[in-house]
């Protein structure tokens, strides 16, 4: 087991966009005896269909909804679902503004506590390894401080184990704590908000476990 963590749409125009302008050559203002007639030239037949893409995005989305936590691995935690899971893909984290790659698709989740604590997981699916990205953050989490809104985070020291990546950041209003885990292609992030470091970081070390066994669920 390891150890942890948009839609678009068609427009097709119909209608009149293939008939000629009739006010182009001022037909309708000709003497009938002038008017000169001819043959309409002949269409050109339609190209024939191409042949329908392969479903990639729909498998990719089922790949990661397969290894996203479901409310039955946090039903210990006592959260409940905080809106619905979008495809979003995110480029970078807040915290020293940690970049998490060109990923081919995305998922994000969340869940809340009755106390107002949040937990989120984000998945991201890359053509590489994501262990790439996993090195990448670690490089990148060093800033020690940075401003959001106006106040000051800090930023812990990022605690590094193999393809697995961790840290608090805490503000005078909140502490998020991040733990970010590879597995193949796949990147998983969980992020626990809390109003203290010790109640975040608690809770992402009960939490992280439980995104990493969902992480190696269809691997």
């Amino acid at each position: 087991m390891h150890v942890l963590v948009g839609v678009a749409a068609a427009l097709l125009l119909t209608g009149c966009s293939d008939r000629p302008n009739d006010l182009v050559d001022n037909r309708y203002y000709q003497d009938p005896e002038s008017a000169t007639t001819s043959a309409p030239p002949p269409s050109t037949p339609a190209p024939p269909p191409s042949p329908a893409a392969a479903p990639t995005t729909q498998r990719r989305a089922a790949e990661l909804d397969g290894r996203a936590m479901t409310a039955q691995d946090l039903a210990a935690e006592g959260v409940q679902p905080s809106g619905s899971p979008t495809r979003t893909v995110q480029p970078t984290l807040p915290d020293c503004q940690v970049p998490l790659g060109d990923a081919q698709s995305g998922y994000q989740a969340g869940w809340a506590y009755p106390t107002g604590s949040t937990v989120r997981q984000y998945l991201a699916e890359y053509r590489e390894k994501a262990e790439d990205v996993v090195a990448a953050a670690r490089a990148k989490i060093t800033c020690g401080t940075y401003k959001s809104a106006g106040t000051d985070v800090r930023v812990s020291a990022p605690v590094v184990t193999d393809k697995q990546v961790s840290w608090c950041a805490t503000s005078s209003k909140q502490s998020a704590c991040t733990v970010l885990e590879a597995d193949g292609p796949v990147l998983s992030v969980v992020v626990v908000t809390a109003t203290t470091e010790a109640k975040a970081k608690a809770a992402v070390t009960r939490i992280a476990p439980l995104a990493a066994t969902a992480l190696g669920r269809n691997s």
